[in-house]
């Protein structure tokens, strides 16, 4: 069992493994894109996101129980105001 003060254990690096040999060095990634200057920004990407179908179903459930809490309020001030207003007659 591993206590607070344990460490995993790596295996250490032998001479044959320079990379390994520095392991607290930054090495740069030749791929990675270069960084851009201040003040640069990418235009913005003309995509269309992706919604699962399960996504699309929670947002429609999402959007019927809005309109039917809206509704209920609306009943509540209907009834209310009915309560307050002196009966004609």
């Amino acid at each position: 069992m591993m206590t607070e003060k344990d460490e995993p254990i790596a295996a250490a690096s032998g001479p044959g493994d320079p990379e390994k040999a520095t392991p607290d060095a930054v090495k740069p990634n030749p791929a990675a894109p270069a960084p851009q200057a201040a003040g640069k920004a990418h235009p913005p990407k003309a995509h269309e996101h992706f919604v699962s179908p399960g996504a699309e179903s929670t947002r429609e459930l999402r959007d019927m129980a809005r309109r039917r809490r809206e509704a209920e309020e609306k009943l509540q001030q209907h009834l209310q105001e009915a309560k307050e207003k002196p009966a004609d007659g």
